[in-house]
């Protein structure tokens, strides 16, 4: 459900300003804490963000995930939103972030085109744009006027007359210009929350979501009533401009393949939950039913790159309950396992990959969690969602106090 980036353009930093309401900088809980040389450890930084502290009342916190300029997004499965926090723990307001409404949302991702990819344990799949949000439209458009090849002649095609199209096996035509016009009420409409897919079976369950890899449409998602992996492709349907004559994308989504099915074997599914991708779009995945309780698939083949008696994230009983999986930057898989209460960490490349790695002697290594639900490793912070006690904890990568951010220094 969590993905990575590593670039933030110009552009979009002209347009990021949200209003916040100001919060105390991090400080680590353990600040007397002294490290050895080479005391590697994932140390638990204050405050903590409950309630309290992120100034929203939170009711059933679960899936957390971050955009390119760092907005971290929370979704709250009780309270029917998704809150939006910057790095500090401050909450974020404005620019569409207030009506970010929906019932029970349950997993979350951003793609390279911010947007922001939403389920809610049905069969749809919903859909904002942060960039949109930030940017004046002047004027939408659902057609375009197009130079036909085959005929030598213009024609007017809407996006859907396109797609019809190309789907029956037609030359794509040539993109004149879009045919814009002025209005309002669908540009309001195209900021909200929409949905993009709804899967054919009513009873389908959609649990987690991943983005592809950057710059590409695909979209992944978990679904448990029939138990496979739903490989989508975003596919626009409408397009707005800028005043700037930046032309942005409203989507929606088509269906590529089912990349797994049920089975208890190793590359199979039973009761699939969170899923991530990552720079390559691997997959990983968890699941509540199986042997195989997370796993990775390769790209493209989506064959099982982890395999029994070989790695041990692949161990016959190591997870119970894992409800969500995490990438760090530095080749580390995380799990958090509901049951157990801990979370997990696995090395993904070199001779190691698919073993377990040392979380260190403190913080992290030995932390418990009641009933957690969201998982989120960026810049060497982990971030654990627990539901149970509605807060969320933050543990910092660190090879020596000095690595731990410390309000009590002087600047």
């Amino acid at each position: 459900m969590k993905r990575r980036y590593y670039l933030l353009t110009t552009l979009l930093a002209l347009f990021w300003g949200c209003e916040e309401n100001k919060m105390p900088l991090p400080s680590p809980r353990s600040a007397s804490t002294s490290f050895g040389a080479n005391d590697t450890s994932y140390v638990e930084l204050n405050p903590v963000w409950d309630s309290a502290q992120l100034g929203v009342p939170l009711d059933a916190p679960g899936d957390l995930t971050i955009s390119m300029d760092g907005t971290l997004f929370l979704a709250d499965e009780g309270a029917g939103r998704i809150h939006a926090f910057s790095k500090a723990g401050n909450l974020l307001s404005g620019s569409g972030l207030d009506g970010l409404v929906l019932e029970s949302p349950r997993a979350l991702a951003v793609d390279s085109k911010l947007n922001l990819l939403i389920v809610n344990g049905t069969n749809r799949l919903f859909v904002w744009n942060q960039f949109l949000n930030r940017v004046r439209i002047d004027s939408v458009a659902d057609a375009g006027l197009y130079f036909d090849r085959e005929t030598g002649q213009e024609i007017t095609l809407t996006f859907a007359e396109l797609r019809e199209r190309l789907a029956a096996g037609g030359t794509q035509p040539h993109l004149r210009h879009y045919l814009f016009r002025h209005d309002p009420a669908r540009v309001a409409e195209a900021r909200g929350i929409y949905p993009v897919y709804a899967d054919p079976e009513p009873s389908a369950r959609f649990n987690g979501v991943a983005a592809g890899k950057y710059g590409e449409e695909t979209v992944y998602l978990t679904e448990s009533n029939f138990d496979r992996i739903v490989q989508l492709l975003l596919v626009p349907d409408l397009a707005l401009k800028g005043q700037n004559r930046t032309v942005l994308f409203h989507y929606t989504a088509e269906l590529k393949s089912n990349v797994a099915v049920y089975g208890s074997g190793s590359g199979t599914v039973d009761d699939p939950w969170s899923i991530t991708t990552d720079d390559d779009e691997n997959l990983y995945f968890t699941q509540l039913g199986g042997n195989f309780r997370v796993q990775k698939l390769l790209a493209g083949s989506f064959s099982p790159r982890y395999v029994l008696y070989q790695h041990a994230i692949m161990d016959l009983g190591r997870f119970v309950k894992p409800y969500d999986v995490a990438l760090d930057d530095r080749e580390g898989i995380f799990v958090l396992d509901g049951e157990s209460g801990s979370v997990s960490k696995f090395a993904n490349s070199g001779s190691k990959a698919g073993q377990l790695l040392s979380l260190g002697q403190k913080g992290l290594a030995l932390a418990s969690f009641n009933d957690g639900r969201g998982l989120l490793a960026s810049d060497d912070v982990v971030y654990v969602v627990e539901r149970g006690a509605k807060r969320i904890r933050r543990f910092q990568y660190s090879v020596s106090e000095s690595d731990i951010p410390d309000d009590e220094k002087e600047p």
